[in-house]
């Protein structure tokens, strides 16, 4: 009954929101190429990855399969729930907020890869989010060490330096907002059925949406309640660019919209498609809250590979990933080069890429700077209710914004979070 109560709540969120090389893969083959078929999101980034990945491995060839990050949790979690093998994908990428609920739910369809790689190569808290009930099941792919991307143009244009935007409260990032409005640009995007920026909020101060024991943090938090309060500033304010989507929220960054982005360090896969924009880009710490324990250092998003137990070439999928994302210092100095990937495979920490400075960030060392601060980033248990945390907090939000109490509207959440998981 668990389980399947799991799997439930797990649908209801997604729809709302070691092997050292190829031998073994080479004889089963038998010389011809095999193909693998990966689902994930995101071509800029993770398709990239993938694209790079399969440059460092003779006979294998690999089918990405790109769609919205939703569907394909939506679309995984169909598939495994109706038992059906043939549609299974060989690998899959999950967010690893999310991860938990798929390993609670479907323990028998991942692969164990134990035996595959070695995770003591990979960063503490990755492992943690990708392993279930004594076993590792995932192949930790990036982290989402979040900064404050800025258009220098723009924060020139009132009167801010590089230096002044190093130590930014949330008080004195928000002021900006008039200044740009002034020159005729928007501080940043704004969704307001998307708390994506909560995740950065909470975890820099170090708290999160759900306690210790899984159960809500919701009424007695404060640093949650700071961040409605912000939330609601951006919703009443006339200087964001509001937008509906991933495909809006994009094009109002690569438009030359907005001046300012809060987002994990995957984003800049993004950024950088604008190449007319080259040279006018930088990164900042985030903007530090003014609950206690508050840093200017979060993390948002990171996602890890899953191969799937049953699909047609997991034996391959498994080789592929042991020989690339859990075994290659260069494919990781590439994707860090190239598109800022920052991952947390341990021995790829000290490549030449760290020390690059970057054309498009004006000469930074951005990927100095992300390591940097990732090594600052609070520690939080994240558990494996974030999503449903976050759904639930996401109803209550347009009651809010429309001038309801807000300890109402949380105790409604809470309310909503601990019935969906029961």
């Amino acid at each position: 009954m668990k389980k399947r109560v799991l799997a439930m709540a797990l649908a209801g969120v997604v729809a709302a929101s070691g092997f050292t090389g190829f031998g073994s893969v080479e004889a089963k083959a038998e010389s011809e190429e095999k193909e693998i078929t990966v689902w994930a999101w995101d071509q800029a980034f993770n398709g990239y990855a993938l694209e790079e990945a399969a440059k460092l491995c003779d006979g294998v060839k690999v089918n990405f399969v790109e769609m919205a990050k939703a569907d394909c949790l939506q679309k995984i979690h169909t598939v495994l729930a109706s038992g059906v093998t043939d549609d299974l994908p060989d690998v899959v990428l999950i967010s690893d907020l999310a991860a938990q609920g798929y390993l609670m739910s479907y323990p028998d369809a991942f692969m164990p890869m134990d035996d595959v790689i070695n995770y003591d190569d990979f960063a503490e808290y990755k492992k943690a989010a990708v392993s279930y009930d004594g076993k590792g099941y995932g192949v930790p792919f990036d982290t989402g060490v979040a900064g404050l991307f800025y258009r220098t143009d723009y924060i020139e244009e009132i009167g801010y330096t590089a230096e002044d935007m190093q130590n930014l409260t949330w008080e004195e990032y928000l002021s900006m907002g008039e200044k740009l409005k002034e020159k005729g640009h928007m501080l940043q995007t704004y969704n307001p059925n998307d708390i994506a920026e909560f995740q950065i909020m909470l975890q820099s101060a170090g708290k999160w949406f759900t306690d210790a024991e899984g159960k809500a943090d919701f009424v007695n938090n404060d640093a949650l309640k700071e961040c409605f309060s912000i939330f609601k500033t951006l919703n009443d304010s006339d200087y964001c660019k509001v937008v509906s989507d991933w495909t809006e929220f994009a094009g109002a960054i690569n438009g030359g919209d907005v001046a300012c982005v809060l987002r994990g360090s995957w984003i800049s896969s993004t950024i950088i498609a604008a190449e007319d924009q080259s040279g006018k880009w930088a990164v900042a710490p985030v903007p530090k809250m003014s609950v206690e324990g508050a840093t200017q250092y979060s993390n948002q998003g990171g996602s890890s590979w899953f191969v799937l137990n049953n699909s047609a070439n997991a034996d391959v999928a498994a080789d592929f990933m042991a020989k690339t994302f859990a075994g290659s210092k260069e494919l990781y100095n590439t994707i860090l080069s190239e598109k800022n990937i920052v991952g947390t495979y341990l021995p790829a920490s000290d490549v030449e890429a760290y020390d690059l400075g970057q054309d498009f960030y004006n000469g930074q060392k951005v990927n100095k700077d992300l390591a940097a601060w990732l090594a600052q980033i609070p520690a939080v248990d994240t558990g494996a209710f974030s999503a449903e945390a976050q759904a639930a907090l996401t109803a209550v939000t347009p009651q809010y914004l429309a001038g309801g109490d807000l300890d109402e509207c949380l105790e409604e959440a809470a309310a909503q979070f601990e019935q969906t998981i029961q």
